[in-house]
């Protein structure tokens, strides 16, 4: 036998032996063992399980967590595994009636949690149905947790349960901000039984954790101002006035973000909507009122700029100013006398104003106004916020369907009739004033990860004599005018009251019975009480904050908001002087002991 012939028989050999071999193996498969493939096939499924990812913490500037994460074990229930109806045990675990409807229509391709947030008590009470419901699962989650409760929170705001493994930002940092805060999500395919129990993990895909971010928050500047607030409606803003960073920002009433979420806390939301002193609106960025006589620092600025007045023009001032047969009464009934710019801020006399108002006319009213900001939103980076109103005569002619009349120049040029503002915007504006003309972006995060974030600003071409002449009438405004009761020994700083009327001198008489000089605060109805109004920058050398303070139905600002103004101040200094000695932030233990890393 020669040598090609051998190979060929080993090579046939070869060839036999391995169809012998695949044929024995299909004979197997196809005889032997097709009962128990069969089974297996009928008892082995896969589950595709999700993981929310952890968010990315929020935290003030010195560091302490206003947002986290904790854990929470869940019930849940895969729907697409659901054969025929619902088990009656099922509806005893769920409390919402929109979980139950979704179950029976078992459309829901995602895992459905039927209850969250379960304790130990209620875990031992469910467990005796697990083994009969293969459809059912124990987990262990993520969620968001806010240790503060109401701290921040109309900065920071919430975030709502998409679905079982996403969390998505609805309000505040957490909505603005939620593209680098929510990562994402963890993904496991397992191999599940008949009874549902996991036999086997077949793939599986490690999420990503969100961005951490710090905010412009000073801790104790925050804390402050909310307490200041406590049982009052109205907003405080502190800002530095070079770079646009919120050192505190509180609006009140405020609300408990850890109501939303994984959980929704039902009957407390529905509480937070019907409540008349509506606690979910940001007032700083959002409650837009008439900025009263803080809008005569605008209309000083627009007389000086267009050269309509100079600071020496004078106006006799008798506690009241005719236009036609119309009489507009001053605050102050025995009037102010004879008096220039600089003391018509000081005692902020109205009749100078409705003098300067007539002879500026709404244009250059409006020009200067949005110069400066107002009427426009700021862009700070928070939702919802608005833009206030400053008109002119294409506003009323479009929205009114009337044309403007002279006579309107005289409310206006006392922050009332239709203007309205935030107090952000006031910030922003009283900033430009001491910064040299710079319209700041106010900001409340400073940092994103490891990323220091910038914003814009923009130079309003306004002269520098003005500016420091607006900002020596606020000092004087503290040192002996309508603020000098609010002084700070040792300490100059500069403000400007004002007091947003809501209801006429003339709807207040008919209402009480009695001439306004005669009616009391205290006897005014809260809903006809005027909204009260401070803005002030500190110090006076090198401003380094400015602040916005206004609180709603209170009366005059000189007695309201500038008292709160002042503790920030005073808070301020504080914390200043304490620099460099290490300070322990009183912050609640379980923040420690619930925030997961």
């Amino acid at each position: 036998m020669d040598e090609l012939t051998k190979k060929l028989i080993a090579i046939i050999t070869t060839i036999f032996l391995a169809f012998s071999a695949i044929s024995i193996r299909f004979f197997k498969l196809q005889v032997i063992d097709r009962s128990e493939i069969l089974q297996k096939a009928q008892t082995i499924r896969t589950r595709v399980k999700f993981y929310p990812p952890k968010r990315g913490e929020i935290y003030t500037s010195e560091g302490v967590v206003v947002a986290g994460n904790t854990k929470s074990v869940d019930i849940i229930v895969y729907p697409l595994e659901i054969k025929g109806k619902v088990p009656e045990e099922i509806y005893e675990i769920i409390d919402d009636p929109e979980i139950i409807d979704e179950l029976n229509r078992k459309v829901a391709y995602y895992p459905i949690p039927i209850k969250t947030d379960v304790s130990y008590d209620e875990l031992a009470e469910t467990l005796p149905i697990f083994p009969s419901i293969p459809f059912i699962q124990i987990e262990t989650v993520t969620k968001r947790f806010y240790p503060l409760g109401e701290f921040a929170s109309h900065i920071i705001g919430y975030v709502k349960l998409e679905n079982i493994y996403e969390y998505i930002g609805v309000k505040g940092v957490e909505k603005i901000y939620d593209d680098v805060l929510k990562g994402e999500p963890s993904k496991k395919i397992v191999e599940i039984n008949a009874l549902g129990k996991e036999v086997e993990v077949v793939k599986e895909e490690e999420g990503e954790k969100g961005k951490p971010i710090w905010l412009t928050i000073r801790y104790e500047l925050q804390k402050s101002a909310e307490e200041l607030l406590k049982d009052k409606e109205g907003a405080i803003v502190v800002i530095n006035p070079y770079n646009g960073e919120i050192l505190a920002l509180a609006s009140s009433p405020q609300f408990d973000p850890n109501v939303f979420g994984r959980k929704v806390e039902k009957q407390r939301w529905i509480e937070y909507l019907v409540d008349p002193r509506r606690p979910l609106i940001n007032r700083a960025i959002a409650g837009e009122c008439h900025p009263g006589s803080t809008f005569k620092l605008i209309v000083a600025i627009a007389g000086l700029e267009e050269k309509v007045i100079t600071p020496d023009f004078k106006v006799t001032c008798r506690g009241k100013f005719y236009f036609g047969k119309h009489e507009h009464r001053c605050w102050k009934k025995e009037g102010h006398g004879t008096v220039d710019l600089f003391n018509a801020i000081v005692k902020s006399c109205d009749v100078f104003f409705y003098t300067l108002g007539l002879k500026l006319g709404v244009d250059k009213i409006e020009k200067w106004a949005k110069k400066f900001g107002l009427g426009r939103k700021t862009g700070i980076d928070l939702d919802f916020e608005q833009e206030g109103l400053i008109p002119s005569r294409e506003w009323k002619q479009k929205v009114l369907k009337d044309k403007w009349y002279d006579g309107e120049n005289i409310s206006l040029a006392i922050g009332q009739g239709y203007t309205t503002v935030t107090a952000v915007q006031m910030a922003r504006f009283v900033s430009a004033i001491v910064n040299g003309g710079y319209l700041v972006t106010p900001h409340v995060v400073k940092k994103v990860d490891k990323n220091e974030l910038e914003f814009p600003k923009e130079k309003i071409d306004v002269s520098e004599e003005t500016l420091e002449f607006i900002k020596n009438a606020m000092l004087g405004v503290v040192e002996y005018g309508t603020a000098s009761a609010h002084k700070i020994q040792g300490v100059k700083y500069g403000g400007k009251t004002g007091t947003a009327q809501v209801a006429s001198f003339r709807a207040l008489e008919r209402i009480l019975g009695k001439p306004a000089d005669k009616i009391k605060d205290e006897e005014i109805p809260k809903q006809f009480r005027d909204h009260a109004w401070f803005v002030a920058y500190f110090p006076y050398e090198n401003p380094e904050i400015v602040i916005s303070v206004v609180v709603e139905h209170c009366g005059a600002g000189s007695k309201c908001a500038a008292p709160l103004a002042k503790k920030i101040i005073e808070k301020y200094i504080q914390m200043k002087n304490q620099e460099g000695i290490p300070q322990k932030v009183e912050i609640p233990r379980k923040i420690k002991t619930i925030i997961t890393e």
